[in-house]
């Protein structure tokens, strides 16, 4: 057993570790373990790959459901996709992902298209995307050389039933054959954009964070690369450690609690190594 203090920031994936999935019902105890979080003045922002939820929105269910949010505490995908397009002149997309965001896009100076020539197809989690669409999209991008942005490259998440569903990743690797450049530009977890996003917002050195997630693939095998204290919750998409098998030993969590409560001890955070 390891013991460590408190870390200089915390770091927080949402669905899996505050709440179980899309119904937003906390997890046990997290409440009041986020709210510890925030009486011990110690910045933290969580870094979420959601993208069913305009932000302010996702900030509304979470503070009904009880947790001390707000938007200034969220660094998302949805953003830095926002600002990738934005930064590239992208303004005509093929958006693939939920309904309820087409107006997020169309407040920030989008135009949608359902077929033909965009200049980006934008992949986001949609549980009810069809073949046809999926079809729109390939043409999109073999015949008018639209980029391919995915929100993030999770294959699946829990929809508000706790089943499981493709996500984004599952269509960016049936869609990527098809990009001109040959790569599809991934705005949330895995890739580092969102993690360097997340540190500037609290202040601090890689080194000085703990990144807590339920996904020890997707999340936080890129926080331990970039030097963070890694914590793996059971409380979300994985409820024991064997998907730890599929990983190099060295990308292991540094630690593995049930919930996130139990990161927490007398006030202070305890980390236990993961007996492996």
């Amino acid at each position: 057993m390891k013991s460590r203090s408190e870390p200089g920031a915390w770091l927080i994936d949402i669905e899996g570790v505050l709440v179980r999935d899309k119904r937003y019902t906390p997890v046990e105890g997290s409440v009041a373990w986020l709210q510890a979080i925030v009486d011990s003045g110690r910045p933290w922002c969580l870094v979420s790959n959601n993208s069913t939820d305009r932000p302010d929105e996702l900030v509304r269910k979470l503070t009904a459901a009880g947790f001390p949010v707000t938007r200034e505490n969220l660094v998302g995908a949805l953003g830095l996709a926002t600002q990738w397009l934005l930064g590239r002149g992208h303004r005509r997309l093929m958006w693939l992902g939920h309904p309820r965001l087409e107006d997020h896009w169309r407040e920030r100076g989008f135009e949608l298209v359902e077929e033909g020539s965009c200049e980006a197809v934008v992949l986001g989690a949609n549980p009810e995307l069809t073949v046809a669409r999926l079809d729109a999209a390939l043409a999109a991008l073999w015949e008018h050389g639209a980029d391919l942005v995915s929100l993030h490259r999770n294959h699946f998440f829990l929809d508000a039933d706790s089943r499981r569903r493709l996500g984004p990743g599952a269509w960016a690797a049936a869609l990527e054959p098809a990009v001109a450049s040959g790569r599809v530009a991934v705005m949330g977890k895995p890739e580092e954009p969102i993690y360097r996003e997340a540190l500037k917002r609290v202040g601090v050195e890689p080194s000085e964070a703990l990144f807590i997630s339920d996904d020890p693939v997707a999340d936080l095998v890129t926080a331990k690369r970039l030097g963070m204290t890694t914590v793996f919750t059971l409380s979300g998409k994985y409820d024991d450690h064997r998907i730890l098998g599929s990983l190099d030993q060295d990308e292991w969590p540094d630690i593995i609690v049930a919930t996130p409560a139990d990161t927490m001890q007398a006030g202070n955070t305890a980390a236990e190594e993961a007996d492996t």
